[in-house]
């Protein structure tokens, strides 16, 4: 079998990085894999080459380009896969008109509930339709294409994602000692791309309000919204205690290094930054939307590769939050006002407000068992579900129903 991986773009950030992960997969497993994207090559396609893996680009100039269209039919003409498997919505339109031009038959896929860029739901709507499935990350995902893109249950399929084992054991205190941070001081780990949609500069706030306590913020990223976060952090009070990283190709070896992580974005699907970050055993502090209130417990309703049952059949898998059961999560929402803890397994801490993530990460500043707890449910979780083995078999069995067809 022969399959096309595309996506809008192969600059880092943790969708290519996923789809990279997902293409040397399938290619052990003995797919033949070609990856692709809408715009120029980016660091991502250079490793992929060097892993053996054949890509293209279809050099996109901007959103509209239909020259890099055209690009696309002709390498999909040249290549003949069995089919297309698209990421993101640039990637899933282009993919679906190709697709139609060289009767290919396409697979796509949403990672994000999409709530600030609204034609990117209407694009979707318009032509989802000619998808023979689609796939989605988790059961919140699942619900929103449903309901935004009006596609019917029986041509969705949830695939949880893969999440890379931490990197070669690196000591805490060797990492520290190479960013120069003292022992004693409570590091924050933000990682992502600086983007509006990102939220990145609430972190800023974070950090004035958390001026009386001895608080690093590391942001391990680069974007658009960086120089606009620049000039917000150098008229801050907080300034000196708010760290630019830049990207990182060591993410992971930061994650043994820092005490918790901050996520405030609102549009998410299953976040790799987040995923990574539970994987090593740090809590994580996000935004209580309805990704994160998922992986963080609330309603447990288990990850699989399966369709996903109608509205009126389905048990809602995101549960009202409430006041967390045990003796940890207890320990979490006491003295934080607005804090909550979701679900019983307690695998993350999600706030409703901007001002409730300066408290919970207050909370796990004076709380070390806490910390401990969380990360320890989080690592455990992550190893059990979110292997690259579980999420390539059931990427296979997809595209072996959608070849069947």
């Amino acid at each position: 079998m022969r399959v096309c991986l595309l996506v809008t773009d192969l600059q880092p950030g943790g969708t290519p990085r996923r789809l990279a992960r997902l293409a040397l997969g399938l290619r052990d497993a003995g797919v033949e894999v070609v990856v692709g994207c809408l715009a120029p090559p980016g660091p991502v396609s250079g490793e992929l080459a060097t892993a053996g893996i054949d890509t293209f680009a279809c050099e996109a100039r901007h959103a509209r380009d239909l020259a890099a269209l055209y690009r696309l039919i002709a390498h999909v003409r040249r290549l003949r896969p069995n089919l297309l498997h698209a990421t993101l919505t640039h990637a899933n339109v282009a993919a679906r008109l190709a697709g139609c031009a060289c009767r290919v038959p396409v697979v796509g896929s949403t990672a994000t509930i999409e709530l600030e860029r609204r034609w990117h739901r209407w694009a979707e709507w318009l032509t989802a339709r000619f998808d023979r499935l689609h796939v989605v990350n988790s059961q919140a995902v699942a619900q929103h294409v449903q309901r935004s893109f009006r596609l019917p249950p029986d041509r969705v399929r949830i695939i949880p994602p893969s999440v890379e084992p931490p990197e070669p054991p690196a000591t805490r205190a060797e990492v520290r000692a190479e960013m120069r941070v003292a022992d004693d001081e409570f590091v924050v780990l933000w990682a992502g791309r600086f983007d509006p949609v990102k939220r990145v500069t609430t972190i800023i706030a974070i950090a004035e309000q958390l001026a009386d306590l001895p608080i690093r913020f590391w942001l391990a990223g680069d974007g658009p919204a960086r120089a606009e976060f620049e000039r917000l952090r150098a008229a801050s009070s907080a300034a000196q205690r708010i760290e630019l990283l830049g990207w990182r190709e060591d993410v992971r070896r930061l994650n043994r290094a820092a005490d918790a992580f901050i996520f405030p974005s609102f549009t998410e699907g299953m976040p790799n930054a987040v995923l990574e970050a539970m994987a090593a055993g740090l809590p994580v502090v996000g935004r209580s939307i309805p990704a994160l209130r998922e992986l963080s417990g609330a309603g447990e309703t288990p990850l699989s590769a399966t369709e996903v049952p109608p509205p009126s059949e389905r048990t809602e898998a995101i549960a009202p939050l409430a006041t967390a059961a045990g003796d940890a999560n207890a320990t979490a929402t006491s003295g934080v006002s607005g804090t909550r803890c979701a679900g019983d397994a307690g695998r993350l801490l999600v706030v409703d407000r901007d001002e409730d993530f300066a408290a919970a990460l207050r909370r796990l500043h004076l709380d070390a068992a806490l910390r401990r707890a969380i990360g320890g449910r989080a690592a455990a979780w992550v190893q059990e579900n979110l292997s690259l083995q579980r999420t390539v078999q059931a990427m296979i069995q997809v595209y072996q129903e959608v070849a069947g067809r």
